[in-house]
């Protein structure tokens, strides 16, 4: 059974003066927190940069299988005008009203195969385990690895691809259009007579956690998602990379990541890290992103849950196994959609 109240306490080892961080005028009440998180908001959108107007997502269904419980279709719609994103949807054998989750693939060639139960990391099949469960789920391909038909299967190709993006929209960043892609899957999602609009969610690992932490900042019709091993600090992994936030990120000390948490508020966040240290990792393990430090960004944010008495809805589980999710933890996953998407109370 989930314990909420354990997963927002810090450890004992934790130093609230480890990091220093820009800090977050909350208050002192609410009503000076909403006006001062639009400020935060504003901020964060002018760095991210504008690419297009909204165009119709014109959908298109490529194939389907039946998986007996759940089906699973590849399916594309449009992103930007004559730009299309390949994504594919899960969904439970359900008539019901069912609660949506769009699922950021990692950093892998699988891309979205990885999810949907095609890939080789078991624990990494949101995708299809939370359709097993109940949820319609939607995975979209991440742009660096095709963008206007640009395919890319290695890091030098990825910068390629981010290229081409940046040359079509000068004034955009990488993960800006990432945030973008992010608003359009839950669109298409809305477009779904079986999903339910008020019920909406979102979960990724590495890359994926990455984009999750966006999608909770800037896209306030998700009340639920789970970045898993992204390294919410920028200093703790390469945020700096073209095709996420740049090389100027360097020159914005007024930016930093508890920002990005304290914009998800009410909404339930829930940050699984594998810890940098070796500790008790495996040595066939690669370190892990998200780190004791964490904390301080987590407890930076804290104070703007606590205005909504929603302290609880932030969360972090270190597991100290390295950049994955152990097998033992898997349920925590979809105990915390459970409790905050599904309505099942523990």
């Amino acid at each position: 059974m989930i314990d909420l109240q354990a997963l927002s306490q810090p450890p004992a080892d934790f130093d609230p003066d480890a990091i220093e961080l820009p800090p977050l005028h909350l208050g002192p009440a609410l009503a000076d927190w909403k006006q001062q998180r639009q400020e935060i908001r504003q901020l964060w959108l002018e760095y991210l940069g504008h690419g297009p107007q909204q165009v119709p997502l014109e959908a298109e269904i490529h194939g389907e299988e039946d998986l007996g419980e759940v089906t699973r279709t590849l399916v594309s719609y449009q992103v930007e005008d004559g730009c299309r994103v390949e994504a594919y949807l899960m969904a439970p054998e359900d008539d019901g009203s069912l609660p949506g989750i769009v699922v950021f693939h990692p950093t892998t060639n699988m891309t979205i195969d990885q999810p949907v139960g095609l890939g080789t990391r078991r624990p990494l099949q949101f995708a299809l385990n939370l359709a097993l469960c109940g949820y319609v789920t939607i995975t979209p391909r991440n742009f660096i690895w095709d963008y206007r038909g640009k395919l890319a299967g290695e890091w030098a190709e990825y910068m390629e691809t981010t290229e081409l993006l940046l040359r079509t929209w000068p004034e955009w960043t990488g993960m800006g259009k990432m945030v973008w892609d992010g608003l359009r899957a839950v669109d298409y999602l809305l477009t779904l007579p079986a999903v339910d609009e008020s019920r909406l969610g979102c979960i990724g690992h590495s890359l994926g956690a990455k984009e999750a932490l966006y999608a909770m900042a800037f896209d306030e019709r998700l009340n639920a998602g789970i970045s898993c091993e992204g390294g919410v600090g920028l200093p703790f992994t390469n945020w700096d990379a073209s095709w996420y936030l740049g090389q100027q990120i360097h020159e914005r000390a007024d930016l930093e990541h508890h920002q990005l948490v304290a914009l998800a508020a009410p909404r339930a966040l829930l940050v699984i890290g594998g810890g940098a240290e070796p500790s008790n990792r495996p040595e066939d393990k690669s370190p892990g992103a998200d780190r004791l430090e964490t904390w301080n960004y987590l407890e930076a944010a804290r104070p703007a849950y606590e205005l909504y008495d929603a302290a609880q809805n932030l969360g972090y589980l270190l597991h100290d196994q390295g950049h994955g999710l152990p097998e033992k933890h898997e349920g925590l996953v979809y105990e915390w959609f459970d409790r905050f998407l599904a309505g099942k109370a523990p």
